[in-house]
C-alpha cells in the first residue's frame, strides 16, 4: 500500500518534470529563431537612437549613452522624447551705442524680443520689499495686468495679489495669469475655472498628466509681472509666502528682483500672446535694457547671452545662483575668465532645498575654485537669488538658474541692464552676502561616491 501511494505521488511530479524539460528543450531550440526579429528591431532602434544622440550637445551625449546602455529599449525610446538644447540664431539689432549691449540685443531678438530703454530700474534685495512695491503698482494699473509665475500658492502674498486682481477685473481691466502645472501642483484642479469666474484669464501651463514623461522637464519657470506694458518685475520671487518671509523654509529665504519702468517693458507682452507695442506708454528713458526669454523646449537665447556677458567681462564678475550645474559653454566661460585674471566670485546656498543638486553644485564650485574663482556659501538660509553683474556696469536679473534645466529646456525670462547705479546696488547686496558667507567645504568620501553616481545624469537633475 505504501509503495502504491508513493508511486501515485511521484508519477505526477515526474510528468511535470518531463513536460518542463521538454518545454526547455523546445525553447532552447526555437526561441532564438523566434526572437530574431525582436533582436533585430532592438538593434535597429538602438542604432537610430545612437545616431540621433550624436547630433546633440557633448554634455547630453554622455547622459543619453549611459541611458542607452542601462535600459536599451526604454532608453532608446526616451532618447527621442527627452528634449535638450535648441540654439537660436541671432538677428542683427543695434539700438545702443554699447557694443556689448548690441550683441546681447541681437541674441535676444532671435526669440522675438528687442532691446530698448527704460526710465527706471530699481533693485530689490528681498522679496518683501519687492512685494510691497508690486502691490502699489497693481493697484495703480489702468488697462491690463499680465502675470506669469512658476509657483503660485495660497497665502498672504498671493491672496493679496488676488484681491487686487479681482477688483481690477471688476473695473474692466484685462487680467492674465499663467502658472506652471508642476510648480502649482497643489492648487485645486478647478483653479482655472475659479479664476475665470472672477474675471481673471488663468492658464495652467502643461498640467501634470499620466504618461507625459517626455515633457516633464519642459516647465514654465518664469517670474514676471507686466503692468500696462510700461512696468515690469522679474527675478527669483514667486507668488508664495516663503519668498517674502511670511513662511519659513530653510531659514531666511534670500531672493532678489528688479522693477523696470519704460518702453522696453512692452516687449514682454509677446510672452502672453499680445502685441508688444499696443497701448504702451512710451516712457523710454535712458537706461539700455535687453529683455530676453526662452520658451520651454523651444529655441534658446538665454544661455548664449549669459555666456557673452561672462566671457566679455574685463575686471569683475559677481554671480548669485541657487543651483550651479552649468552647461559646458557656461563652465568654459567662467573657467577662462578666472584663469585670465578676472575677479570671479560666486555665491551658492549653504542650506540646500534639493540635496542632489546641492551635491553637484558644490562639485562644480570646487572645480571653479581650482581654476582661480572664489566661491562662498550663504549661511543665513536658502539662497534663491539669480543675478550676474560684470565690471560694475552690466547687470542681469531673471528666472534663470545656472543649471541645464534653466539654460536648455525650461521657459525662462530676464533682463540685462547697462547702468552703473543699478549694478552698484546689486554689488553692494552681493558684498554683504559675501562678508557673511562661508567657504565651500572639502568633499567627503560618501559625497564623492554619490557625486560619481549623479554626475552622468547632471543634464536632468
Amino acid at each position: 500500500m505504501l509503495r502504491r501511494r508513493l508511486l501515485g505521488r511521484l508519477l505526477p511530479c515526474g510528468a511535470v518534470l518531463l513536460l518542463l524539460l521538454a518545454g526547455g528543450i523546445f525553447l532552447a531550440v526555437k526561441l532564438p529563431s523566434a526572437l530574431a526579429p525582436v533582436a533585430a528591431g532592438e538593434r535597429l532602434l538602438s542604432l537610430c537612437a545612437a545616431l540621433y544622440i550624436l547630433a546633440r550637445s557633448p554634455a547630453e551625449c554622455k547622459t543619453y549613452r549611459l541611458l542607452l546602455l542601462l535600459v536599451p529599449w526604454l532608453g532608446a525610446v526616451l532618447c527621442f522624447f527627452l528634449r535638450g538644447e535648441r540654439a537660436s540664431a541671432g538677428v542683427a539689432c543695434s539700438p545702443f551705442s554699447d557694443g556689448k549691449m548690441n550683441a546681447a540685443a541681437s541674441l535676444a531678438a532671435g526669440n522675438g524680443l528687442f532691446g530698448g530703454f527704460v526710465a527706471e530700474a530699481e533693485y530689490f534685495p528681498t522679496g518683501r520689499e519687492m512685494s510691497e512695491r508690486l502691490f502699489a503698482d497693481l493697484k495703480a494699473a489702468k488697462r491690463e495686468i499680465f502675470l506669469d509665475y512658476y509657483i503660485v500658492a495660497r497665502g498672504r502674498f498671493f491672496d493679496t495679489v488676488l484681491q487686487i486682481l479681482e477688483k481690477k477685473a471688476a473695473d474692466g481691466l484685462k487680467i492674465k495669469l499663467v502658472c506652471d502645472g508642476f510648480g502649482c501642483a497643489k492648487l485645486p484642479r478647478k483653479f482655472e475655472r475659479q479664476m475665470r469666474a472672477r474675471g481673471i484669464e488663468a492658464t495652467v501651463f502643461r498640467p501634470l498628466r499620466p504618461f507625459a514623461f517626455s515633457r516633464l522637464n519642459l516647465r514654465d519657470h518664469r517670474k514676471l509681472a507686466l503692468i500696462d506694458r510700461n512696468i515690469a518685475y522679474t527675478g527669483g520671487v514667486n507668488l508664495s509666502d516663503e519668498y517674502i518671509g511670511e513662511k519659513i523654509r530653510f531659514g531666511h529665504w534670500k531672493d532678489t528682483a528688479v522693477r523696470l519702468c519704460g518702453g522696453a517693458c512692452a516687449q514682454f507682452a509677446a510672452l502672453f500672446g499680445e502685441n508688444p507695442t499696443q497701448n504702451a506708454e512710451r516712457a523710454d528713458g535712458s537706461i539700455p535694457c535687453v529683455p530676453f526669454a526662452d520658451d520651454a523646449g523651444g529655441k534658446r537665447t538665454g544661455e548664449a547671452l549669459l555666456f557673452k556677458l561672462v566671457s566679455s567681462a574685463e575686471r569683475t564678475i559677481e554671480i548669485c545662483t541657487p543651483y550651479l550645474v552649468p552647461g559646458e559653454r557656461t563652465l568654459f566661460a567662467l573657467t577662462c575668465a578666472a584663469r585670465a585674471g578676472v575677479d570671479v566670485r560666486l555665491m551658492i546656498p549653504h542650506i540646500p532645498d534639493k540635496k542632489s543638486v546641492f551635491l553637484l553644485t558644490r562639485h562644480y564650485a570646487r572645480g571653479l575654485i581650482a581654476a582661480g574663482a572664489k566661491v562662498r556659501e550663504y549661511t543665513a538660509g536658502f539662497l534663491h537669488a539669480k543675478s550676474i553683474t560684470a565690471d560694475g556696469k552690466y547687470a542681469y536679473l531673471g528666472s534663470y538658474n545656472l543649471d541645464r534645466r534653466s539654460l536648455f529646456t525650461q521657459a525662462e525670462c530676464g533682463v540685462l541692464l547697462s547702468d552703473e547705479g543699478f549694478a552698484s546696488a546689486a554689488v553692494r547686496d552681493f558684498d554683504e552676502m559675501w562678508a557673511a558667507g562661508t567657504p565651500v567645504k572639502r568633499e567627503t568620501f560618501p559625497e564623492k561616491l554619490l557625486r560619481i553616481l549623479l554626475l552622468p545624469f547632471a543634464p536632468w537633475v
